[in-house]
């Protein structure tokens, strides 16, 4: 029975999983709507195809169609984009326990890719407000006490 060796998962895998996040919401804020929101969408799908060679045989390839469609719905709906990170979650997480990393030289990325994807949900769930307007509605509560 061949056996898969679980790579270890550190508080600094996890930050560093959630720096990624924030990076790319940031980037991602610079970017008027409704480009940001297709971007988005091309990009979960693309999300959708990084396991391709993943070990999984066929379902690489039914997660992937499943991912297609869901970045489809994106295009015109920020919940699908959220619904599509919350399922490549699920997936890093199987890739990881599975012992067969998104990134081959980095046995945890699978579990880091997990964070860093469940971050990303949840800002598009919030339907992926700009940091930029967030920081200029900040600014205006403070200098109005």
């Amino acid at each position: 029975m061949e056996t898969h060796v679980i790579p270890g998962f550190t508080a600094v895998n996890g930050t560093g999983a959630v720096i990624a996040a924030l990076l790319y919401i940031i980037l991602s804020s610079l970017l008027k709507e409704p480009v940001r929101q297709k971007l988005s969408a091309i990009i979960v799908a693309g999300a959708g195809a990084a396991y391709l060679n993943g070990g999984f045989g066929g379902l690489e390839f039914a997660f992937c169609t499943l991912m297609t469609f869901i970045a489809f719905k994106g295009l015109t709906q920020y919940y699908f984009i959220g619904i599509g990170w919350l399922l490549h979650t699920c997936w890093d997480i199987m890739h990881h326990l599975y012992g067969n990393p998104i990134v081959p030289f980095a046995p945890s990325s699978s579990a880091g890719c997990a964070v860093c994807d469940t971050v990303l949900a949840l800002w598009f769930f919030m339907k992926a407000p700009s940091v930029t307007d967030w920081f200029r509605k900040t600014q205006k509560t403070f200098k109005l006490q």
